[in-house]
């Protein structure tokens, strides 16, 4: 399911994989197991809603971290 996921707080990161301040994911959702959810990320947003600039990854996000999901389609 095509989804925004938004986050309690923006994911922590070494410079490279994800960009800073990236407090929004939006992508397709592949699986909600036990441990969170696997995100195939298409874009970021930060806490203000701006776009960020970072590449497609497949994320797996714990559930603890996740604060709620917008269902897009």
């Amino acid at each position: 399911m095509r989804a925004r996921v938004f986050l309690k707080g923006p994911l922590f990161t070494f410079a490279g994989h994800v960009p800073r301040g990236a407090a929004v994911v939006e992508g397709v959702v592949k699986d909600t197991g036990g441990f969170g959810l696997t995100v195939a990320v298409e874009g970021y947003l930060d806490e203000g809603g701006k776009r960020l600039e970072g590449p497609a990854l497949t994320l797996i996000l714990p559930a603890a971290k996740v604060d709620h999901v917008l269902v897009l389609g």
